[in-house]
């Protein structure tokens, strides 16, 4: 009991500051510009915290789509949209759309007559018809999966995958030979994403990808507490014959294909040159288990604050997690406080002072929460392909915003692909930070959140953040990556000062500022490395 009185007394703290919030802007004569510094210095941290403090709080369960907890986000989300009287996009906030989901209870794996330990060695999710299931195929190892042009690679040649079971690496041969691809910067074409759609265009009936720390970028441990529970799909991403996806660790693959004589290192050096071709590895990988199956409607909160266009800038911010750890003793789960609750703050902070100041806005403005981000940004790509308003000319995405002190230095992951990284330059130089590229780059960041979908349907999009080189100095952003991310120690802490989170918020403001003032949309200003869907 104790527990809802204390999420209840949070909520109702967050409509007061929203409410009443104070301000430091004084005079009628100062520039927009101006007005944002005063309004962003006047944000009280208990008003930035109470967001994240309440969607992080035990009771939501992680925030799984489909869920109590998810439920609740989208409900306290519309809440707040309501307090700041912002105008609803959709039927009162709410953008629905149908998920299919998957939950797999028991799993067994042999490849090559041997074994796979289920949540040790392989995690997987049968997308099939039944809830019992029971298949094998041919294994074949395809390489990076990976054809594209714009680099001259095509890993599958006229090879059949048909009805296959395939292994594939996770990232592209850039991680390895610095002059192809993007180098060390992780490319689309690197994504485990791509690799699976790739094979599922194919024809491929299964496909298992190659997990490494370093090629996936995040330990077993991330794998396992993103894939060990309900796994969402829209309909439209199931078409084909692929009835199961799934996670094999490297330890694993090794010792199955050392008792049948095959050195996967060798595996691995074919796969770096262009002539390489798919490799059938004499042996097939049977598949059987136990899952449950549901529909799940869930919601896209939207809201919309009008400028004197019909064009719109789209900020956004998911607002979902991944829900509860089964069968984990302890504290199980997922809350999501800085992923991506912090980043839900920031932009509903943002929304608050937008809305203050819509006389002074050309561009209208579109508050997007998605949905389903952990699930590869399903509600960012159902929104991208089902708005039918005014042209969105813009996408200024939040993602996990930093909370520790300030920051040395502003990073806006994907900008370099357009004219906005310009401006985020001139707006460092004018706030004397300096402009950075985010130091995980070879992470593929741009590719694994909500500005994505908008890219790959020709709007410029960036996510934006305050830089890694915190007042600490302890770089405490790149250790949530590599130590906080997707467990359950992403928790609400009240120690932290908030203070990049502030700047955050600030960057994004007068981004949006600098492009109202010059009323010229974003272009793209470099050669994409991406699939878009041209206008």
């Amino acid at each position: 009991m104790k527990n809802y009185i204390n999420i209840i007394m949070i909520f109702f703290l967050s409509v007061m500051f929203f409410s009443c919030g104070k301000s430091n802007t004084t005079g009628q004569d100062l520039t927009f510009a101006e007005k944002i510094r005063n309004e962003v210095d006047g944000l009280s941290k208990i008003e930035m915290q109470s967001v994240f403090q309440f969607m992080g709080d035990d009771l939501f369960e992680g925030r799984s789509p489909g869920t109590r907890g998810g439920d609740l986000a989208e409900r306290y989300v519309r809440s707040v949209l309501k307090i700041l009287n912002i105008e609803p996009l959709g039927k009162d906030y709410l953008q629905p759309f149908k998920l299919k989901g998957f939950t797999t209870n028991s799993l067994n794996v042999k490849a090559g007559g041997q074994s796979l330990k289920f949540l040790d060695d392989v995690l997987g999710t049968f997308t099939g018809k039944e809830d019992d299931f029971n298949f094998s195929a041919e294994a074949v190892f395809i390489g990076f999966g990976t054809d594209t042009k714009l680099w001259d690679w095509n890993d599958y040649k006229d090879f059949d995958i048909n009805g296959k079971f395939v292994i594939v690496r996770v990232n592209d041969p850039g991680m390895f030979i610095d002059d192809i691809f993007e180098g060390k910067i992780l490319t689309y074409f690197g994504r485990w994403t791509y690799h699976i759609e790739e094979a599922r265009r194919r024809g491929a009936k299964a496909i298992l990808l190659i997990h490494t720390d370093a090629s996936a970028g995040y330990g077993w441990n991330v794998v396992q507490n993103s894939w060990s529970g309900e796994e969402v799909y829209l309909e439209s991403s199931l078409e084909g014959n692929m009835v199961f996806t799934g996670w094999l660790r490297e330890e694993k693959l090794k010792q199955i294909l050392i008792a049948k004589n095959i050195n996967l290192d060798e595996l691995y050096s074919k796969s770096l040159k262009r002539d390489f071709r798919p490799i059938p590895l004499d042996f097939e990988i049977e598949v059987s288990g136990n899952r449950s199956y549901r529909e799940i409607m869930n919601n896209n909160v939207i809201g919309f604050i009008p400028g004197k266009s019909e064009k719109s800038i789209v900020i956004s911010a998911h607002i979902d997690h991944l829900g509860m750890i089964p069968g984990k003793k302890g504290d199980n789960i997922l809350n999501g406080a800085i992923d991506n609750g912090t980043a839900v703050a920031s932009m509903i902070m943002t929304a608050k002072i937008l809305k203050k100041y819509n006389s002074e806005l050309y561009y209208s403005i579109i508050i997007l929460g998605p949905n389903a981000e952990e699930a590869n940004l399903l509600g960012s790509k159902y929104f991208v392909a089902n708005y039918d308003g005014g042209e969105l000319i813009a996408n200024i995405n939040f993602e996990s915003t930093p909370v520790w002190g300030k920051s040395e230095s502003l990073i806006g992951v994907g900008a370099r692909f357009s004219t906005m990284e310009n401006i985020l330059k001139q707006i460092a130089e004018e706030e004397g930070v300096e402009y950075k590229y985010f130091s995980m780059s070879n992470q593929g960041f741009f590719f694994r959140s909500d500005q994505f979908p908008f890219a790959m349907a020709d709007i410029p999009s960036l996510w934006i953040s305050t830089g890694e080189d915190d007042e600490s100095g302890m770089d405490l952003y790149k250790k949530f990556w590599t130590k906080t991310y997707h467990t359950v120690k992403d928790e609400y802490d009240p120690e932290w000062s908030l203070e990049g989170m502030r700047q955050t918020i600030r960057y994004a403001l007068l981004l949006i500022e600098r492009i109202n003032r010059d009323k010229t949309p974003p272009e793209w200003s470099r050669k994409l490395t991406f699939p878009v869907n041209k206008k």
